[in-house]
């Protein structure tokens, strides 16, 4: 195209934007001589918050992201639309930043010469009021911005094992995505851009996704594609497939090594998928593919969709003592209707039944482990002379050392969290890496039941004292949906018999004299004094929660682990209560289909 072709593309371009409509030619002949074009490059700023404009910017073609629009969130904007103009009509510092999501052309107006223009031509300044109007509307009525405010995303999907199925697979995942967002997708051959310029592609892509908010590429087959890292380097999330960990280990290496050395801030746009890949086989293959470092790593598919469509679900499993294996009942209820979490937390004893699900366990294993370990009230509790606490723990912590061995945090399939209290300092230990044993020996340290862990200098108990439903840790490890499942009493509807009378109880003498050298009233006052003081925490923090379940296990004490039986029998009761409410959280348009 020679330069008068160019110029005669570009004015026929000026002449569809509704700020130019109705000016005279000679006008908009005038603005392109005063205009400049400008490639912003991905993820490049084209201004920043609290800046003055000197510049009216008109999109040519790619995307921009303006960070929160009227303190209401990111939007999209894309071909055709005006941006900057309030800060150069208003002599205004932007209240807000705008950056590229894509390679993106823009024509930048010089200001000063704009409003000269405006004040001259009729037809520009009547459309400037229609623009301020515009912004007003969508400044005052959050609906007219919604569509602006939905999610654009770029995946490309690149395979490491030949798959003869892989795009039934993708449609099969699009299509799982899509059913989560009720957004729509489309899934494009890369191979359909080869030969295609740079800004060719990128014009064609922001038409694209004009129409189109979720736009997937993928290669047919694993290969170096050296024509095309450019066009790869726009997607906002790389997938890497892998079929057969321990197959195609050279080709693997190949294309691995090709695109680390061209993709910026690799480990944090890069996700490994392994296909078919079960939880019992994910710890052996950690040697191959996934001891690299990708940003995530996924061995469930309908995990991956949420992660897709940032709908990725978490679940916090409060603490509360034995009262914290209700969870395995709704784990139970869970599993039965097919709702999975991709993020889990727990505290105290909750945090033993979240590592357990994070490993893969299944329901029957974990109440395996339950009758295993609690199955006597002697079994997982040794009694001490009480001079730091009731309980030695050495049976707790042969009890967790036979559960999971030398297993690693980050080694599990699920990603789990939990944490601990600093003695000293009262702040908040965080356990997101190393032994998944120290871990849990830390955070069930209940002060004045079992002794403090100690790691290096610092002294570690029970992190249910001050984070007893865990929401925030899972929040900050990328969770988007989050359930709290609080299994300690917000009141009491039975009367707490701290002091039992033993003529009227009609508890024999032994027995009574057994029951209370074995758990001292001084115990139950200590279990209960710190009871209430996370209670008045976790009321404040449900708020923080998308859903916050309060299960009711009242008559249950902190220490009952022999009824274990009813104690997770009334978990499933009480998930049954609230499975309608769990659903609508989680499957949002399937109920609204039904």
């Amino acid at each position: 195209m020679n330069k008068a072709e160019q110029e005669k593309a570009v004015l026929k371009f000026l002449k569809g934007i509704e700020l130019f409509k109705g000016m005279s030619l000679p006008n908009l002949k005038s603005i392109m001589k005063h205009m400049e074009e400008r490639m912003v490059r991905n993820h490049e700023f084209l201004y920043y918050k609290d800046e003055i404009s000197e510049h009216i910017y008109i999109i040519r073609y790619g995307e921009f992201i303006i960070e929160s629009f009227s303190g209401r969130g990111n939007i999209y904007v894309g071909p055709g639309d005006v941006i900057s103009e309030n800060s150069i009509l208003l002599g205004a510092a932007h209240s807000t930043s705008a950056y590229s999501v894509i390679d993106s052309l823009v024509y930048a107006i010089e200001g000063k010469f704009f409003m000269q223009l405006a004040l001259k031509d009729r037809a520009l300044s009547q459309n400037i009021m229609k623009l301020l109007s515009i912004r007003m509307k969508e400044n005052n009525e959050p609906d007219v911005i919604s569509k602006k405010q939905q999610p654009r995303r770029l995946f490309c999907h690149i395979p490491f094992d030949p798959m003869d199925d892989f795009k039934d697979r993708l449609d099969s995942l699009i299509g799982e995505a899509s059913e989560i967002q009720n957004s729509e997708s489309i899934l494009l051959n890369i191979s359909q851009f080869k030969g295609m310029t740079h800004e060719k592609f990128a014009e064609r892509l922001s038409e694209i996704r004009k129409k189109t908010p979720l736009v997937h590429l993928y290669f047919d087959t694993p290969e170096v594609a050296v024509d095309l890292p450019s066009i790869v380097l726009q997607s906002d999330w790389i997938i890497f497939w892998e079929k057969e960990p321990n197959k195609n280990l050279l080709l693997k290496e190949t294309i691995l090594s090709f695109w680390q050395k061209r993709i910026r801030n690799f480990n944090g746009r890069t996700v490994l998928y392994q296909v078919d890949l079960s939880s019992n086989d994910f710890e052996n293959s950690i040697s191959n593919l996934s001891s690299r470092t990708f940003h995530k790593k996924f061995i469930y598919g309908d995990a991956l969709a949420r992660f897709l469509v940032s709908k990725t679900r978490g679940i916090a499993l409060g603490g509360g003592g034995a009262r914290a294996l209700a969870h395995v009942g709704l784990l139970r209820i869970l599993q039965r209707e097919g709702l999975r979490f991709d993020f889990i937390s727990g505290a105290s004893f909750g945090a033993v039944v979240a590592a357990l699900y994070a490993r893969g366990d299944s329901i029957e294993s974990m109440e395996s482990l339950v009758k295993r370990f609690f199955g006597g009230i002697e079994s997982a509790f040794d009694p001490t002379i009480p001079f730091v606490s009731f309980f030695r723990g050495k049976k707790m912590r042969k009890m967790l050392k036979e559960t999971f061995g030398d297993l690693r945090i980050e080694e599990l399939p699920i990603p789990f969290i939990t944490s601990a209290v600093e003695l000293q300092s009262g702040k908040e230990y965080i356990f997101d890496r190393g032994p998944i044993v120290e871990a849990l020996i830390a955070t069930m340290s209940l002060p004045g039941a079992f002794p403090p862990y100690f790691l290096g200098e610092k002294v570690l108990v029970d992190g249910g004292i001050i984070n007893n439903v865990p929401e925030d840790l899972i929040r900050a490890k990328g969770a988007d949906v989050i359930v709290g499942v609080n299994v300690s009493p917000l009141q009491e509807t039975v009367s707490l018999k701290l002091f039992e009378n033993r003529k009227a109880s009609g508890t024999s003498f032994f027995r009574y004299l057994l029951d209370n050298i074995k758990y001292p009233p001084i115990l139950k006052i200590m279990g209960r004094t710190i009871t209430l003081e996370g209670r008045e925490i976790t009321r404040l923090k449900k708020l923080r929660m998308d859903l916050f379940l309060n299960f009711h296990l009242e008559e249950f004490q902190l220490f009952d682990f022999f009824q274990h039986k009813d104690i997770i029998k009334k978990g499933e009761q009480e998930a049954e209560l609230n499975l309608n409410e769990i659903q609508s959280l989680l499957l949002p348009n399937r109920r609204k289909n039904t």
